[in-house]
């Protein structure tokens, strides 16, 4: 069975775009995300470093196309507090967890 991805993480500074949207839930900004893996990544942490914990993270209940940026996808998250430590190799600003399977 092939692996995919089950949480994304990614360098945010200064929360650019995130916005707070009520009732413990927000929304990211925009990412160069492939669907494939937004449609099974479960979990989304925002850091300002690859160093440093999270300090923003939860669920993916949605996401959806940007329309200034149609490239880029949004997420739609429910809030949680536990930090997470960052996952995934390479130099760039995005970090993924990859299923056992």
């Amino acid at each position: 069975m092939a692996k995919k991805v089950v949480g994304i993480h990614l360098v945010c500074r200064q929360r650019l775009r995130v916005e707070e949207l009520g009732n413990g839930k927000f929304k990211s900004g925009h990412w160069k995300i492939a669907e494939s893996s937004a449609n099974t990544a479960q979990y989304l942490a925002l850091h300002e470093s690859k160093n440093q914990p999270s300090y923003k993270q939860g669920i993916i209940e949605k996401w959806e196309r940007s329309s200034e940026r149609p490239d880029r996808i949004i997420f739609y998250v429910k809030a949680t507090d536990e930090q997470k430590e960052w996952v995934g190799g390479g130099t760039g600003e995005k970090g993924y967890l990859w299923s056992d399977e």
